[in-house]
């Protein structure tokens, strides 16, 4: 998977991958830090710092961005700990 945040270029087997701008930052985060697990509240920090959104919206947004990648042909990428947190699934 490549991930090109400064031009809104995502890839996976070079296949691109169109992202809103909320997906693109997701899975900046996620990929900036991939062993790390980040907590619902860290994402929603680090992806929104200046706005209140609901838990339910990073939910909508995360179920699209695994949608769009399982069918450019990753289909675990992002992985969720329940109770911890989510991360992309080790290699």
């Amino acid at each position: 998977m490549a991930l090109d945040p400064a031009r809104h270029l995502c890839s996976v087997a070079d296949q691109p991958v169109t992202l809103t701008a909320a997906e693109m930052a997701l899975l900046a985060r996620l990929m900036h830090h991939p062993d790390m697990v980040q907590t619902r509240a860290a994402l929603i920090e680090n992806v929104w710092p200046d706005t209140d959104i609901a838990d339910r919206t990073l939910d909508s947004h995360l179920r699209n961005l695994r949608r769009k990648l399982a069918e450019a042909g990753a289909p675990e990428a992002i992985e969720t700990l329940h109770g911890i947190g989510i991360r992309m699934a080790p290699c």
